[in-house]
């Protein structure tokens, strides 16, 4: 169903829309804001109050923002709202039903441009393990073909290096770039590092 906060003052949204996710039984909850800046505020406020209300450890409203471009600009979205916005739809498309479901903030704006669709998403997202046989050329190959920019070492979300036959990738639904490293074809150790120091902090699996 659809439901108007328009009546309710503004200081007061935020509270109405995590009771709102509190008694809608694990379905998804999307908060439509008629600006930016209201979704901005509300995703803030909602992170104080959702934990707040629920007594337990509720996950963090997701953000799912518009384009940052104007439909005649040749040039593609900042490489965050492409992030927020696939972490969003990935999120929907693996969802486990749970007490408190998804709180997801957004604009109309956003919610009228196009986006992928479940099994487009899914054909572009690829897992890797350890362990895993892979060529890593072949892998680098894959990556540019979904939008990746080859750099000499990557900084920020998008990109991917090739040093020393090693990849760096930086996946735009993660807080880390991700090192690769192979024994021949074979996935040897997955790492994530800091961008600016290029220190490892830890092996990990992850999706790309």
């Amino acid at each position: 169903e659809v439901l108007s906060l328009g009546g309710i003052s503004q200081g007061g949204r935020a509270f109405s829309a995590a009771v709102l996710a509190h008694f809608a039984k694990g379905r998804p909850v999307v908060l439509v804001c008629p600006t930016g800046k209201l979704q901005e505020q509300l995703q803030q406020e909602l992170e104080t109050w959702l934990p707040a209300l629920t007594k337990r450890l509720a996950k963090p409203p997701l953000f799912f923002p518009a384009w940052n471009v104007l439909p005649h600009e040749a040039r593609l979205p900042h490489a965050d709202v492409l992030s927020e916005r696939l972490e969003t739809l990935i999120h929907l498309a693996k969802r486990q039903q749970s007490a408190i479901g998804p709180v997801i903030v957004t604009t109309a704006v956003a919610l009228l441009q196009r986006t992928f669709s479940p099994a487009e998403l899914k054909n572009r997202f690829r897992r890797f393990k350890l362990g895993q046989r892979i060529d890593p050329l072949d892998l680098v190959e894959w990556l540019e073909d979904q939008g990746y920019e080859p750099e000499a070492q990557v900084s920020q979300k998008g990109e991917l290096a090739l040093r020393g036959g090693i990849p760096d990738v930086f996946p735009l639904a993660s807080p880390w770039p991700v090192l690769l490293q192979f024994f021949g074809d074979e996935t040897e150790s997955l790492r994530t590092f800091d961008p600016q120091t290029q220190i490892y902090r830890a092996t990990t699996h992850r999706t790309t």
